[in-house]
């Protein structure tokens, strides 16, 4: 039989093992809780950093479109009358006549393409190709200066409303040498049934005196600029009408500052414009040996977005 002092000894063995034991739980429940508020503030800190890096890349993308308003266009073949009017001078008929005929005759060709998405890359180029009947045209599309109607071109080509239409109107004057294409009628009045927004360029440099009518500042379209053409009139407050037709400028060209650039023609197309240019122009009705019809016809068999 164990004495009292071997009871005693027993006893504060038990305790000290309790106490130890104790010991141990307490410090293992302070290494789970700290771990515990470890992997809470980490979650924490990685949910935030995460929120913040995506609002950051979300307003970075967000930079990178621009709002566009393509609105709808009237077709323009409808206000045309039937017979010349009775008002129009005897010496202006035959002239208006043919211009009349020239219409009816393009009307049956119209054609119309859905509107571009309601917002458009401000950054970035695309290449284009027309495939003319006069050899290929490559133009480098630059999104930056007008987005708007850089995309409206992509969006056209995409959907082949430039393939098989011509080239209607070349200009060769002193101050202005241009081919227009981009109307599948042929007739200067086609488009896709609506129009983009202005996006007047700003950088152009100034050419000879302001007009005095308007007071507006001449600018020179440099060589191989791409443009949009429109039928602006500030004066009627007219705005916002250009859509489908653009001209490519042949040779540096005075005009107002009233057309949006979306590119420029690439070397290879210059030559091109020089031949069409050196083949000459076919007078239209109204006479003009410097604006008409190019004399050797100017076909886009195909218009491809490259990339």
């Amino acid at each position: 039989m164990s004495t009292n002092e071997e009871r005693r000894e027993a006893a504060k063995r038990k305790l000290a093992e309790r106490l130890e034991r104790e010991r141990q739980q307490a410090r293992r429940r302070k290494i789970v809780i700290a771990s515990v508020s470890t992997v809470v503030v980490v979650a924490i800190v990685a949910t935030a950093t995460t929120l913040i890096v995506k609002k950051v890349l979300d307003d970075r993308e967000a930079a990178r479109w621009t709002a566009c308003a393509y609105t709808d266009q009237p077709n323009r073949f409808d206000q045309l009358p039937k017979e010349v009017p009775a008002e129009v001078p005897a010496n202006q008929k035959a002239q208006a006549q043919a211009y009349l005929d020239e219409m009816h005759a393009g009307q049956a060709k119209q054609r119309t393409a859905p509107k571009p998405g309601d917002k458009q890359l401000k950054e970035g180029t695309a290449n284009l190709v027309f495939d003319t009947n006069q050899g290929a045209i490559p133009v480098s599309l630059e999104r930056n200066g007008a987005p708007c109607n850089t995309g409206a071109v992509i969006s056209l080509a995409e959907n082949k409303f430039y393939n098989d239409t011509p080239c209607h109107r070349i200009t060769n004057s002193e101050s202005l040498k241009v081919l227009q294409c981009g109307d599948p009628t042929g007739t200067g009045a086609g488009g896709p049934g609506w129009s983009s927004p202005d996006e007047l360029p700003t950088d152009l440099k100034p050419a000879g005196q302001p007009d005095p009518s308007s007071g507006t500042q001449p600018v020179i379209y440099p060589r191989g600029t791409v443009a949009i053409a429109n039928s602006n009139n500030p004066q009627m407050g007219e705005s916002n009408t250009g859509s489908s037709q653009f001209f490519l400028v042949m040779q540096d060209s005075q005009l107002a500052p009233n057309y949006s650039v979306v590119g420029k023609v690439d070397p290879a197309g210059l030559t091109v414009l020089d031949k069409i240019a050196a083949n000459g122009v076919t007078p239209g009705p109204n006479g003009s040996a410097e604006d008409g019809r190019p004399k050797q016809p100017v076909d886009i068999t195909t218009a491809t977005v490259k990339s």
